[in-house]
């Protein structure tokens, strides 16, 4: 007699077999085809995945009512388990020395040059919590679930996309898809039926606006975080440290001051490279738009606020503190440099406050027709 888990494995196993074969109804072909095209995993390779992770149930609740409102892939590196060798009692053990007799060849999973194998690649299903994104996102969502997604037509219902974390950038993906695609799609909407929709002027009037600046935001983000922080060169003197009292002693040390002068030179060129970069960038841009004028001052306004929060780090405050102990002659530059620091975010601040009044006012230069009336 049967059992259910049997009954559950024959259903499984003819699933998997219609599947296969390209016979399941179109909204599955429409999920498969959507991981094949982002993942570039050959069919039969996804179907492992499919089946393997139990994926079908979970994607099947997203066509029924009131289940699944999402679906979020990640096809990313993962962290495998080493599997353990298993002893073979019919062999000696360890020599006398200590070292086995297969001490001479390669261990398995690494390679003879001793550079680390490349860790495997895994489709698989999450909430976007439970682990980091590095790799590729396929995402699936549907807004209204309280009916279920038909066979024909349903398209129109479902919203999907993908993130490229690795290659393109996680802050990058997700400004081009607000932009390009969500923009786009609220400032052409399709309206059926003969009835007006209400929300148009909400959404020309507020959303579209508020996803601009989300952007320009993003836009600047991205900029920022690329920039290498010139005060990221750790010093193992200071780690022993606990409080700031304690750098008098050091400051006694001339060798070792003299490498900490070394150290906060490099930060000055550093800086004023930065100085020396926003000012030839403020000259090709003046005659750009208020969206670039606008986006400028905020990026040089993040770019000097993160510069002063970086000073505000312990091992950075040792150092000057220690400096100013010994009296250096290196301590008359920085402070030079401070000031110019400081009046350069004092101005970036200022100003983008200025043009960040102005932006409710610009984005109708972006988003409306000059030649139609308003």
């Amino acid at each position: 007699m049967a059992t259910d888990a049997d009954e559950a494995q024959r259903r499984r196993e003819e699933c998997e077999r219609k599947a296969r074969r390209g016979e399941m109804d179109p909204r599955l072909e429409f999920t498969f085809q959507l991981l094949i095209d982002a993942t570039q995993l050959p069919r039969h390779q996804l179907m492992d995945y499919i089946f393997e992770g139990d994926m079908l149930d979970e994607i099947n609740q997203l066509f029924l009512p009131n289940m699944k409102n999402k679906l979020l892939w990640f096809y990313q590196e993962v962290d495998e388990p080493e599997p353990q060798p298993v002893p073979d009692p019919n062999k000696s053990g360890p020599s006398r020395s200590g070292i086995a007799s297969s001490s001479s060849k390669t261990p398995q999973g690494s390679s003879p040059s001793g550079s680390a194998p490349p860790k495997p690649k895994k489709l698989f299903l999450t909430d976007g919590w439970t682990c980091g994104f590095t790799g590729i996102c396929i995402y699936i969502f549907r807004v209204n679930t309280s009916k279920q997604l038909p066979e024909e037509g349903f398209q129109k219902d479902l919203y999907c996309g993908v993130i490229d974390a690795k290659n393109i950038g996680l802050v990058t993906s997700i400004e081009r898809i607000v932009e390009y695609v969500f923009m786009q799609a609220l400032a052409f909407p399709s309206l059926e039926g003969d009835e007006e929709d209400v929300s148009c002027g909400l959404i020309k009037g507020q959303l579209l606006p508020g996803l601009r600046s989300f952007c320009s935001a993003l836009r600047v983000c991205e900029q920022v975080c690329d920039h290498v922080n010139i005060f990221d060169d750790k010093c193992d003197m200071f780690e022993k440290i606990e409080h700031i009292d304690e750098v008098k002693d050091m400051a006694k040390n001339q060798e070792f001051c003299a490498q900490l002068e070394e150290r906060v030179s490099n930060w000055i060129k550093g800086i004023m490279k930065i100085l020396g970069e926003s000012e030839q960038l403020r000259k090709e841009n003046d005659s750009s738009g208020p969206q670039d004028e606008l986006e400028y001052w905020k990026k040089r306004g993040a770019q000097f606020s993160q510069l002063l929060a970086h000073l505000q780090d312990r091992e950075v405050q040792y150092t000057l503190h220690c400096l100013f102990l010994a009296g250096s002659r290196v301590m008359r530059m920085w402070r030079e440099t401070d000031r110019k620091i400081t009046f350069c975010y004092n101005e970036a601040r200022d100003n983008s406050k200025f043009i960040q009044a102005m932006e409710t006012c610009c984005h109708s230069l972006y988003l409306d027709d000059p030649v139609s009336p308003i």
